[in-house]
């Protein structure tokens, strides 16, 4: 690889970081050996209660390419909008605190887009599950490069995102930082990527896709996507989704496969709903209300 070719341009890190402590140095160190080094790496203290402000200073210290930020705490979403204004590299790519990357996760991604002229490049991922010791790799077979139009991938996401975690997840992803210019994480809503990715997806002309594990997913019972069912993940994901659809329909792509999709969670959020007990609340209401209007199914009272 030409190393001389792809390192003209400065790629900015975001890592959100709140009570990682224990995750953290693994994180940073990822970081710190990319074989691609001209990045700046945005530490993002989201108001974290724990030891982690120290271990960021450590890398600040030793590493200029380090920056370090407080704010109060707001969520990931708010964040990584905060990330996202603090930065200055051509480029944007978001790194969560409990997970890390390969070492040429940066110069890998970046030469996809240089080498298909994209605006998005795309790595598949392998996850750590930390209760059980073990490693789940998504991208098996051969490595391989596809390139998508943006528009495709739109039209396709529901398909992607029924396979794995790939096109869904913020993480995994290098952007142009322009981007990010007029769109950013819905704040105070859980799985936040439903309602930002495929905005980003909206405005890029081209989307490079590279079949290797470069990112690995933590996968731990405290972090936010694991913390449990909750009324509040009900409705953040159901609007998130039916927010999307309406958009999606007023630019005028195909969304045929996004109601099929939406469908599947409204019978999937309907049961969960009922194995919590929360069969009668306003939110269980609220999605037989829509399925009913979508499907004319009707839920025998309880």
């Amino acid at each position: 690889m030409n190393h001389k070719m792809v390192e003209n341009e400065l790629i900015s890190i975001i890592v959100p970081i709140y009570n990682v402590e224990k995750y953290l140095q693994q994180c940073l160190d990822s970081i710190l050996n990319q074989t691609y080094q001209n990045f700046e790496c945005l530490l993002i203290n989201d108001g974290s209660p724990d030891n982690s402000a120290e271990i960021c200073r450590e890398y600040v210290e030793k590493d200029s390419r380090f920056q370090y930020f407080v704010k109060e705490n707001g969520g990931l979403s708010d964040a990584r909008n905060y990330g996202i204004r603090q930065s200055k590299g051509s480029y944007l790519t978001f790194v969560d605190s409990d997970d890390w990357i390969d070492s040429s996760y940066l110069e890998t991604l970046y030469e996809l887009i240089i080498k298909h002229n994209a605006d998005v490049s795309i790595a598949c991922y392998g996850a750590y599950d930390e209760e059980r010791a073990t490693y789940l790799f998504y991208a098996y077979g051969d490595e391989y490069e596809k390139v998508y139009s943006g528009r495709e991938v739109v039209e396709q996401l529901p398909k992607f995102e029924g396979g794995d975690l790939t096109f869904q997840t913020s993480w995994g992803i290098l952007s142009k930082r322009e981007l990010f210019d007029q769109i950013m994480f819905p704040v105070g809503r859980i799985n936040e990527d439903i309602g930002t990715n495929y905005k980003l997806f909206m405005q890029a002309g081209k989307i490079a896709y590279i079949h290797k594990n470069l990112y690995i997913y933590r996968i731990r019972k405290t972090s936010i996507s694991n913390s449990g069912f909750s009324e509040k993940m009900m409705r953040d994901d159901h609007d998130l989704r039916l927010e999307r659809i309406a958009m999606l329909a007023l630019k005028g792509y195909d969304i045929s496969q996004y109601v099929q999709q939406h469908h599947f969670y409204l019978d999937y959020w309907h049961r969960i709903a009922n194995e919590k007990g929360l069969e009668n609340s306003i939110e269980t209401k609220r999605l037989e209300e829509l399925d009913f209007l979508l499907t004319g199914k009707i839920y025998e009272e309880k």
